[in-house]
């Protein structure tokens, strides 16, 4: 059996070619009422299927003349549409001597059932065409007519629905883009922009207009050009999308902008690569927070290292400044030996001054922060600055109007401040300006996480900018790391800027700096301001040291301390008793106890800490007193839970008269 399918949309009709021919029919299609009117007189098929609404020949119009030609009025006809659906349609279809009137969509098994019934009623002639009188066809011609005109009309408010709803959601889309934080875009299988957001302006500095017809590598580096095409290359060949590309490109002003770039592809009707389509997001301010949380790890791992070393460091140092001591004491002062132990002593002098730095960076140092006004603290080390700057160069310092209290270790604060004017110093060989300028700065909560403070607020500003030579991204990325400098053998140690960032961060404060070669540093110093009034304290009368003769019982593990520990009392008249671990100093309190008036003892040891020791020393003598000592860093005698209020500690490295003086103070309470 020969079926004709009249349809003009391409899918349904495929479709229904494709289903039909399954069901083993030979079938033929046609666009429009007009081609297959041709068709009809050609092939003469046993059954015609057509929708009503068609280009230059509709399916009304086909239908009348189909049942007017005498050769053709025989074959069935079927109509099948998803427009034409009132009663009204369907009588009209019947009257023109239409066999069916199907309304789409139809179940496969339904339509293909309807075809059989059609086919095998015209096959036992009990498919009956009843044409209508030619009075009556005119009026037929009419019902046509009127169907159509209405139909068309419909579908012309429906056009005009949806021509306005697309017009909406192109707006809304567009709205959407233009919007958007990120960059749009469309280009090619070349790679050529067709397409640019507004963005772009924001992105990059370009007009859309002025990206149209370039490509992306056009912004980029050559040797970053050449990668990116090389990679997007590869990609269109294999037709996949790609996401979270980085490239670096360059600004209209020629800044370099960092983008992340994802992209999709799309295709034309016959598959074939089209273009990609995609996003670019600029990812420079986070790749910039990226650097700084990196450089802050590798600051911290640094750091771990250095405080680790100080416990041994101060150990060794302790018994060479005590014997240095006792032996200056015990020789001559005519002995050719003295000037051997003055040497002695400045060497560790220096050796102490350097762990101390080194502690500093690694944020172990012991502090005493006291509420300090900056600009106080400026005004009175301006004239040592001066000093020390010399001559040539100028130092103007801007103070602010607000008072900006501050809880600091005033010491390592001016510190900090000589380390970076020495360094603007050397970075003006031949003259410039140092400007110093105090003021505050609001960080807000991402800002915190950025400079690794604890609390967002008001932060007291310290800004160091001098006109000297500048430094280049290389080595402002190194600036603090220790050991690291960029003067001559001899000249510096590379500890100072180091020794800055980690004093700052002790207190809780960021410290950062800006540079260009050529075009000068500045120093930014954030400190959290005190939002309670200014306590001025009194200065403590210091004590000399002098000996005694109670008894005291010294544990420490390490042997050279502890005899160290034990001549020098001695010698000032005490009573010494030894123990070597903190299960031993348990055990020698309990057998002295009566005598016993002072525990001096070591915070780390074996067996038994300090802490855990003198839990035990007061539940037997509670009246005790206990003086802890260590080499280890504060952070860890925190978590040992010695420096809590009313404990004495002292730190090593320790003098004699450190000693002596710990000892006497806490005797005398």
């Amino acid at each position: 059996m020969k079926i004709l399918i009249v349809e003009d949309d391409d899918n349904s009709r495929v479709f229904l070619e494709r289903s039909l021919r399954a069901q083993k029919y030979e079938v033929e299609g046609a666009v429009n009422g007009a081609i297959a009117l041709e068709k009809v007189r050609q092939w003469h098929p046993d059954l015609i299927v057509s929708d009503i609404l068609m280009p230059e020949m509709n399916g009304f119009e086909l239908c009348r003349r189909i049942k007017t030609d005498g050769q053709l009025k025989n074959i069935p006809f079927i109509f099948y549409t998803a427009t034409f659906v009132d009663q009204k349609d369907e009588k009209l279809a019947m009257a023109l001597g239409a066999s069916r009137f199907l309304i789409k969509p139809m179940e496969p098994a339904d339509f293909f059932r309807t075809i059989r019934e059609v086919i095998n009623e015209f096959e036992t002639n009990e498919l009956s065409v009843l044409l209508p009188p030619p009075a009556e066809m005119k009026d037929l011609c009419q019902m046509q007519t009127e169907a159509l005109s209405r139909k068309l009309d419909k579908k012309v408010r429906e056009l005009a629905k949806e021509r306005e709803a697309l017009r909406e959601s192109e707006g809304r889309f567009r709205a959407l883009i233009e919007s958007t934080s990120d960059l749009i875009w469309e280009v090619d299988r070349d790679g050529t922009y067709t397409y640019c957001s507004p963005k772009i302006r924001d992105i990059l500095g370009y007009e859309p207009e002025e990206v149209i017809g370039k490509t992306p590598f056009d912004f980029m580096s050559p040797e970053e050009a050449k990668l990116l095409h090389r990679e997007f290359k590869s990609v269109a060949e294999s037709k996949k999308p790609f996401a979270t590309w980085e490239n670096v490109n360059v600004h209209k002003d020629g800044r370099k902008v960092v983008l992340e770039t994802s992209g999709v592809p799309f295709f034309d009707a016959s598959g074939n690569l089209e273009g990609y389509r995609g996003i670019d997001r600029d990812i420079t301010a986070h790749k910039k927070l990226e650097e700084q949380l990196l450089q802050a790890q590798k600051m911290e791992a640094i750091g771990q290292f250095a405080g680790g070393i100080a416990h041994d460091f101060n150990n060794m140092l302790t018994t060479i400044m005590g014997y240095g001591e006792l032996l200056k004491v015990d020789l001559d002062k005519d002995s050719p030996f003295q000037r051997y132990v003055d040497v002695i002593l400045s060497a560790a002098a220096k050796s102490v001054n350097l762990t101390q730095q080194i502690l500093a960076f690694s944020r172990k140092q012991i502090i005493s922060p006291k509420q300090t006004d900056i600009n106080e603290l400026i005004k009175g080390i301006e004239k040592l600055l001066r000093r020390l700057i010399g001559e040539d160069i100028e130092i103007s310092i801007i103070f602010s109007e607000r008072n900006l209290t501050v809880l600091v270790d005033p010491g390592q604060l001016e510190q900090v401040l000589m380390n970076l004017c020495t360094n603007a110093r050397d970075a003006m060989p031949d003259g410039g300006t140092i400007l110093i300028s105090t003021g505050t700065d609001f960080l807000d909560p991402e800002e915190i996480k950025t400079y690794d403070v604890e609390n967002a607020g008001i932060y007291a500003l310290i800004t160091v900018t001098d006109t000297g030579c500048g430094m280049d991204e290389k080595t402002r990325q190194r600036i603090f790391e220790p050991f690291f400098t960029t003067k001559g053998i001899g000249k510096g140690t590379g500890l100072g800027l180091a020794t800055a960032y980690g004093i700052i961060k002790q207190h809780n404060g960021h410290i950062n700096v800006y540079s260009e070669p050529g075009k000068g540093t500045t120093f930014k110093i954030y400190l959290p301001v005190m939002q309670s009034p200014m306590e001025r304290g009194k200065g403590r009368e210091v004590v000399p040291p002098r000996g005694g003769s109670e008894t005291i019982l010294v544990a420490e593990d390490n042997d050279d301390v502890r005899t160290l520990m034990k001549r020098v009392l001695l010698k000032y008249g005490y009573e010494v008793i030894e123990a070597v671990d903190g299960e031993d100093a348990v055990n020698q309190l309990r057998k002295y106890k009566d005598v016993i008036q002072l525990v001096l003892i070591d915070v780390i040891m074996p067996r038994k800490s300090g802490k855990e020791a003198d839990d035990e020393i007061r539940q037997i003598k509670p009246d005790v007193k206990v003086i802890f000592t260590s080499g280890y860093t504060a952070d860890i005698i925190h978590k040992k839970g010695v420096l809590e209020a009313g404990l004495d500690f002292i730190s090593k490295p320790l003098t004699p008269y450190d000693l002596l003086s710990k000892v006497r103070e806490t005797l005398d309470k």
